[in-house]
């Protein structure tokens, strides 16, 4: 059984297809290729980490940091919650 039938929470029906997709962030452009494909969405595999910098209040002062998206997933009420890995503050 395939990943995406054991799996399967979404509304519409996946498509596998293999192709290359480009996006970017701010400043990058990643390069990646997709996995499955639906009128909703598109499921990509990326090489390496899709960087984002962000900053945050740390005792009354901006720190800035570089971090490296781990995952993503939608919540309960509709919004997105993320999970970053630090890779350098920026600030001190």
């Amino acid at each position: 059984m395939s990943d995406i039938a054991k799996n399967e929470k979404r509304l519409n029906k996946r498509h596998l297809i293999e192709a290359e997709v480009m996006f970017n962030t701010k400043n990058d452009i990643y390069m990646a290729k997709t996995v499955d494909i639906s009128e909703s969405g598109i499921r990509i595999v990326t090489e390496k980490p899709i960087n984002i910098r962000f900053q945050i209040k740390e005792n009354n002062k901006l720190v800035l940091y570089d971090s490296q998206l781990v995952w993503a997933r939608v919540k309960d009420d509709g919004s997105m919650e993320y999970g970053l890995k630090y890779s350098t503050k920026l600030t001190k």
